[in-house]
């Protein structure tokens, strides 16, 4: 009987049929010049002698093939030259069709690892056998195994057409086998010693090299920082770590170590991508992240359980601390409240009796004109006209409880706010105040202006400072004016007693809710809460003067929660540091000038910035005293500056009140822009002062001659206007969104919770 047909041409014979054919299309699409080139850049395997010998790039080829440099699983250096050579057209459209992503590969299942000697390769280099077993795997395809060439060239510190692939064998893992530099395989083998995770991350179960002993790799989880809750290493692989409710921990925003099976490592879908470009599937990245959410949730239920079974009776005490803290500001803000009722109160009944005796005594004129006018008849009643009628004021008659009734109703309405009378007006420029200057060259209709409030202007620039205030303050209290003093606290009142001012200027919040308030007549800092009760104050003392004073114009707080003040002293204007309690740090002296001045601080650089009204100009410091640079306007029309505040992106933005404008400058000096300029209007200004800025980087003005504030966005267009009372000065936002605004001429501050 015949035996069994044998193939003739076998799988393995068409490979090599396809692979000769791939060559030879590459070979004729190349022009003499590239086929030169070809030889040129195999000088330093072939001889130049035998390369003249070779007429066409297939001899070339046949010659790579005979020195190992290319076979058909190994086409790297072929890949090589035609990149070189500028065709990578050919590497696209040919050798891509011979060796397909999807393109299985034969496997050899007589491969063994370790029975293979050390070789070398064409250029007499020793190369060494690697044989790794990869888990995860079922299938060996042409993009897995190029990706599997790429990790180990990478690790091992070579170039990827040094390593060659010399088959694998399928089990439950695969077997692949490489040959490698020899001098490279000593970073591998101590990788694998340590079980370093880039090799876990490729999935990695052993590594042998040559005739050794295979290593195993460990797939343990590295080293858990419980404070960090990340993992602890050095391999930077750029997947950030933080979760949408998780915020990452200062300056520790990079994942620095990327071990898929750690059972501490926070990993989510959004490293599927990197994972994906490194080569893992999708289904297995979705199966990793699943795992290690769980093992993240069970470790953060370890943690709970374990600060939980930390409480002793420090943290007891410290919440009966806290709750004894919040009893206190509790009642002292119910004595707060309860002293206002009180006066509340109080004005009711002065008012409420007044007004009954008015009307008495109108009943009683009334009865009197019935009795004794007897105008039509020229007639006169027996005994004469009344004394009233006269032109004389009857004993205790209405002139008198009128007027009485008056300074009544004025004193309860003042005596709040300690506004009882006030002396003659400070102004910018010492002894000289440009609002009161403008406003004696116009009539008080003039002043009041078309968009003014109609009380304002009914009662004029003359009428006496305690019926402005009742004014507004009855209109606001009627919501006629849209002004938003719900809520509103008013403190301080004019003295030099604890609690009171003389000329209150600047301001600042600090971030526990302190008001900071330069008291400039007094010549010191009063410090008080944001729901105005008093705390402390401290002198602003000069360092190195002998204890001598200065009165203080503004104030600043720098990152470090420590204030800065500038003011005048008795021979020059001075910039000194204070801690919150009043201990004078540091300091420096500026030139004496006849303006006031404002002050900021950069939080970015530390750097300290004060105007210079007499000249124009905003001079930065460093916190020593040294001039950085000065800051000027270009075509000099910024020309009184007066306070100033800078940004989140070191702006500079200032306020002129003599050319009722607001300049922004870069953090370097260039100037951005200006806004305002004199009017009434929404979006203009008169005689602006202070200046901050928001949590939304909105721009707050204090429109000074507008007895208004404004409010702008960043680059200086009008959002809206809020009237906060009689003629705003120092401006500062509190960190809970408080707007805080004193008001130098009534001697008071206000704190607006809304606005």
């Amino acid at each position: 009987m015949a035996g069994p047909v044998r193939e003739i041409v076998t799988n393995a014979d068409r490979r090599h049929f396809d692979f000769v054919q791939t060559l030879l299309r590459i070979s004729d699409e190349l022009t003499e010049e590239e086929t030169a080139n070809v030889k040129i850049f195999c000088l330093h395997l072939i001889p130049k002698g035998h390369l003249a010998q070779l007429r066409r790039a297939m001899d070339v080829f046949v010659k790579l093939m005979e020195l190992d440099k290319i076979d058909q699983e190994n086409l790297d250096f072929l890949k090589e030259i035609l990149e070189r050579i500028g065709r990578q057209d050919l590497i696209q459209n040919v050798l891509r069709q011979f060796q397909p992503p999807d393109r299985e590969i034969q496997e050899n299942p007589e491969l063994q690892p370790g029975t293979i000697q050390q070789g070398a390769d064409a250029e007499g280099n020793a190369t060494s056998n690697t044989y790794v077993v990869v888990n995860g795997q079922v299938r060996m395809i042409q993009e897995t195994l190029d990706r599997l060439r790429n990790h180990i060239a990478t690790l091992s510190c070579s170039r990827r057409s040094q390593v060659k692939f010399r088959g694998y064998k399928k089990h439950k893992s695969i077997l692949v086998h490489f040959s490698i530099p020899r001098e490279n395989t000593a970073v591998l083998r101590h990788m694998a010693d340590h079980s370093d995770p880039r090799l876990v991350y490729m999935g990695v179960k052993s590594l042998q090299i040559d005739t050794e002993v295979p290593i195993k790799v460990q797939q343990g989880a590295p080293l858990y920082d419980v404070k960090r809750q990340l993992a602890v290493d050095d391999i930077e692989v750029g997947c950030s770590t933080r979760t949408r409710h998780q915020r990452a921990p200062q300056s520790w925003t990079r994942l620095s170590a990327l071990n898929l099976f750690s059972d501490a490592l926070p990993l989510h879908l959004q490293a599927a991508a990197s994972l994906e470009y490194q080569g893992f599937s999708y289904s297995l990245v979705r199966a990793l992240v699943q795992k290690d959410r769980l093992r993240e949730h069970q470790m953060r239920q370890a943690i709970q359980n374990l600060r939980n079974a930390e409480v002793d009776s420090n943290t007891l005490r410290q919440k009966a601390e806290v709750d004894s803290n919040t009893i206190m500001t509790l009642r002292s803000k119910l004595n707060i409240t309860e002293n206002r009722l009180k006066e509340a109160l109080e004005t009711i009944e002065v008012l409420e009796e007044k007004l009954r005796q008015a009307q008495e005594y109108a009943e009683k004129v009334a009865k009197q004109v019935t009795s004794h006018v007897t105008e039509y008849r020229g007639e006169k009643s027996h005994g004469g006209w009344p004394e009233e009628y006269r032109g004389e004021n009857p004993h205790g008659g209405l002139s008198a409880e009128v007027e009485k009734a008056d300074a009544a109703t004025q004193t309860h309405l003042a005596g709040p706010v300690g506004t009882t009378g006030r002396p003659g007006e400070v102004g910018e420029k010492l002894g000289e105040d440009p609002t009161a200057k403008e406003e004696d060259k116009k009539t008080p209709r003039q002043d009041s202006g078309s968009g003014g409030d109609e009380r304002e202007d009914v009662l004029g620039t003359g009428a006496p400072e305690q019926e402005r205030h009742r004014a507004v303050t009855e209109a606001a209290t009627s919501g006629s004016t849209g002004d938003l003093k719900q809520g509103v606290i008013t403190f301080g009142g004019e003295g030099s007693e604890p609690g009171k001012f003389q000329f209150p200027r600047g301001i600042v919040v600090s971030p526990s809710n302190e008001i900071f308030v330069t008291d400039m007549h007094n010549r010191r800092v009063q410090v008080h809460s944001t729901e105005g009760v008093y705390l402390r104050h401290f002198s602003t003392v000069v360092p190195g003067t002998g204890d001598k004073d200065m009165a203080p114009y503004d104030v600043c707080m720098d990152s470090t929660s420590t204030l800065w003040v500038v003011g005048r002293g008795w021979t020059a204007d001075h910039v000194v540091q204070y801690s919150t309690d009043g201990t004078a740090m540091a300091g420096f002296d500026l030139k004496k000038i006849g303006y006031s001045r404002g002050i900021a601080v950069d939080m970015r650089t530390n750097h300290i910035l004060v105007t210079n009204a007499d000249r124009g100009a905003v001079l930065v410091f460093r916190p020593d005293g040294s001039l950085v640079r000065k800051v000027l306007h270009p075509r000099g029309e910024m020309t009184t500056p007066g306070y100033i505040t800078v940004d989140g992106e070191g702006n500079i933005l200032v306020s002129d009140w003599d050319t009722h404008c607001v300049y922004v400058y870069d953090e370097s000096g260039k100037f951005l822009f200006q806004f305002g300029g004199e009017g009434s209007g929404e979006g203009q200004l008169k005689f602006p002062h202070g200046i901050c800025i928001d949590s939304s980087g909105n721009i707050i003005v204090a429109d000074r001659g507008n007895e208004r504030i404004q409010i702008f966005t960043r680059h200086g267009e009008f959002v809206r206007t809020v009237r906060t009372g009689p003629v705003p000065r120092g401006l500062a936002v509190g960190p809970e969104g408080q707007l805080v605004v004193t008001g130098r001429d009534n001697h008071t501050v206000t704190v607006f919770p809304n606005y």
